[in-house]
């Protein structure tokens, strides 16, 4: 089974920050243009199993094909956090995300648990 890897794609920090925490591969996008063919680049990769993005960029891309692609991914799982001198979404991103991945929303009342 081939070893899937985290990439980080974000503005002047967050990548140097994931470097410095070991993540091995993170970009640094110049714009929605830059940030849209990177995106798509990463979604392609077969190698690939995470793609962390900042919310500024994840906004910035306008493409909705981009934006598709992004937001039904699994494989690789598509996570935007916030980026420097950002204030997070109200939108609980990890509630989101186990929706996404597991299909059902553990959250809610009366939800089945293990």
């Amino acid at each position: 089974m081939q070893q899937k890897k985290i990439v980080v794609l974000g503005g002047e920090v967050l990548p140097l920050g994931m470097k410095l925490a070991g993540v091995s591969e993170s970009y640094t996008a110049q714009g929605p243009e830059d940030t849209e063919r990177r995106m798509l680049a990463l979604l392609d990769r077969s190698d690939v199993g995470i793609i962390v993005i900042t919310e500024g960029l994840s906004k910035s891309i306008k493409d909705r094909r981009v934006r598709y692609r992004m937001e039904n991914s699994i494989d690789p799982l598509v996570i935007s956090v916030a980026g420097y001198k950002e204030q997070a979404e109200g939108e609980d991103t990890l509630r989101r995300l186990i929706l996404r991945a597991v299909g059902i929303d553990i959250t809610q009342k009366g939800a089945v648990k293990a």
